[in-house]
């Protein structure tokens, strides 16, 4: 695991290391899903999940897990 120490800025915003970014292939505007547990915050790469439950999504669908597509449908 890698650590850096990172200020908060007046705004609550913090600076994502360039590193890091690349690592996880996140470029601009890339959405991230940002969570708390007790004392941690837990920051990672939204792309593998629902953009409506959050829940992990299967390989074969885009932005939207079956549950949710099925919730659409019956509205």
């Amino acid at each position: 695991m890698i650590e850096i120490t990172r200020k908060i800025d007046k705004l609550g915003r913090i600076v994502l290391p360039k590193d890091f970014r690349k690592k996880l292939g996140l470029e601009n505007n890339a959405d991230i899903i940002i969570s708390l547990s007790e004392q941690t915050i837990t920051v990672r790469k939204s792309s593998n999940i629902c953009r409506l439950c959050g829940k992990p999504l299967e390989s074969n669908q885009i932005s939207l897990c079956s549950p949710c597509i099925e919730k659409i449908k019956q509205l």
